[in-house]
């Protein structure tokens, strides 16, 4: 997602304006920055670029010359402005750390980044950060001051004691606090199951399997019908009389979004459609520059299991007969 929102937020700074930055004056640098901050992954990537327009030379062109997107003397860090402990970022490529730019209308090699692993600073949920981009000089780049996400406690279900027994018409509910309520979030649930396929191999493989219930939740509660969590596995999982499977439990996965990448995404979508205008959007919440800095936060619940009831309508349901649950 970041690739395509960073590609989005240079479109905006080659072709738009707005009244404190005049995008169209010939060669004047605008920084363009994207990055969420989580404090549950293992390294935390910035991703600052820069935007400009030029009277006698095609956007398309200057888009493919790295040298016309990327900075190389600034200096890129992270605040806690608890304790105003200051963290230096590394530039690097990040094709080559695992993070491979797409192809596209720019140019995606070299693909620089700014890291720092997460055991190397304080990330602490509800606290507040300042991202902060340096000129050789000492004078700001750019910056952006945020709290990060609040930590989420799911409280329903209760625990992961009793079996779960859901039939088509019942409801699974969760409810949950904490996150961010100017935010929003995303629900999956993701399901533990193994499988052996006898025209191969006579070993249990285990698998798990992914389920975006929804995404963009405004509330803090969300009910599941019995019978989507069937059809699920029905959509996903392979009709193959080869193989054999055993349901092993699921989990729930909560993932809290914060306000500033909210408000980037609404402002967004208010100007897709017919009735749209044909003036691009701009969100920022980064000075002198565009882009967005947010951040993120993520719970879960682990290993719910199955009941008698739900174990025989995997087996012999309308949805999931066909897929051989043992």
């Amino acid at each position: 997602m970041y690739k395509l929102i960073i590609a989005v937020l240079v479109l905006f700074g080659v072709y738009s304006c707005n009244n404190d930055i005049d995008l169209n004056e010939a060669w004047k640098n605008i920084p363009v920055t994207y990055g969420i901050l989580n404090p549950q992954d293992t390294a935390q990537y910035i991703r600052i670029e820069k935007a400009f327009s030029d009277p006698h030379t095609s956007a398309l062109e200057i888009a493919k010359n790295p040298d016309s997107l990327y900075y190389r003397d600034i200096t890129v860090k992270l605040i806690r402005e608890k304790t105003k402990n200051s963290y230096t970022l590394e530039m690097i490529d990040g094709n080559l750390d695992g993070h491979v730019r797409d192809t596209g209308i720019f140019a995606d090699a070299p693909n620089y980044l700014y890291k720092i692993k997460t055991e190397d600073t304080e990330l602490i949920p509800s606290e507040k950060y300042t991202l902060l981009a340096l000129k050789s000089n000492g004078d700001t780049l750019t910056s952006s001051t945020i709290s990060l996400v609040k930590d989420i406690n799911i409280y329903l279900p209760y625990s992961t004691d009793k079996p779960v027994n859901l039939i088509y018409i019942s409801n699974f509910n969760i409810n949950w606090e904490g996150g961010d309520k100017y935010g929003y979030y995303d629900l999956f649930i993701v399901f533990h199951i193994k499988e052996r396929n006898a025209s191969t191999t006579n070993e249990w493989l285990r698998n798990d399997y992914t389920w975006k219930v929804d995404d963009r939740i405004a509330d803090q509660k969300y009910r599941i019908e019995g019978r989507r969590f069937y059809q699920f596995l029905q959509d996903n999982l392979e009709e193959n009389p080869d193989i054999s499977r055993r349901f092993l439990g699921f989990d729930i996965v909560i993932r809290a979004v914060g306000r500033e990448f909210k408000d980037y995404v609404d402002i967004l979508h208010t100007n897709l459609g017919i009735t749209s205008s044909q003036q691009l959007p701009v969100y920022t919440n980064m000075t002198n520059g565009l882009g967005v800095f947010s951040s993120v936060n993520i719970t879960e619940m682990k290993d719910f299991f199955i009941g008698n009831i739900m174990d025989d309508s995997l087996k012999t349901g309308i949805y999931t007969r066909k897929l051989n649950f043992k």
